[in-house]
């Protein structure tokens, strides 16, 4: 059943209060204008010590005709390092960590940008496209997936800005094999109702 924010938060923390270990690991999934962002943003707060971690500061750092070049198969692969998310965020939460750090993509200069440091929150959530992919799914505690329908989520896109209709294009081919392929939907525990 999906569910809207106002209840999906409530059943966010009910699911949350029932894993018996610190800190939580929280991976929020949809596709590119679902309202991830948004959900993450605003349940975070109801969560106690928690912090939202977000998946595009793991855009993979590649040239940029070799990213154009990808097909949508090689797209749900590449496009993000899930790998690094893996390794700097996932694994250090499951071992409980004192310290959460990790290194953000900068979107702007199109590189590897700043660090990022804190302490441990009891709750990390982790909010972006692929975040239920397979290579992921035994780290996270808890899953949720985050639906808006197709013509939402473009004009989501569109108003972001976000570049040409092209890159739009591939964006979502890669996304569409992804969900295709893995079908994140069905290893959610929460469905909601993209804001």
């Amino acid at each position: 059943m999906t569910r809207s924010t106002d209840h999906a938060a409530e059943s966010l923390r009910a699911l949350v209060a029932g894993v018996d270990r610190r800190p939580v690991l929280v991976g929020v999934d949809g596709q590119g204008g679902a309202g991830k962002s948004t959900f993450a943003r605003s349940v975070v707060g109801s969560l106690g010590s928690a912090v939202v971690v977000e998946g595009d500061d793991f855009y993979r750092d590649m040239d940029d005709d070799a990213r154009a070049a990808l097909d949508p198969a090689w797209g749900a692969e590449h496009y993000f390092d899930w790998q690094r998310l893996r390794r700097e965020v996932l694994e250090p939460v499951r071992r409980g960590e004192r310290t959460l750090r990790y290194q953000r993509y900068d979107w702007a200069d199109a590189t590897m940008g700043a660090w990022v440091e804190q302490l441990m929150p009891d709750v990390v959530v982790v909010e972006g496209v692929y975040t239920l992919r397979p290579q992921l799914l035994d780290l996270v505690d808890v899953a949720v997936w985050v639906e808006a329908s197709a013509e939402t989520r473009l004009r989501r896109q569109a108003e972001r800005g976000e570049n040409a209709d092209e890159w739009i294009a591939r964006w979502v081919a890669a996304e569409d094999h992804y969900v295709a392929t893995h079908d994140p939907r069905s290893r959610a525990a929460l469905h909601v109702q993209g804001a």
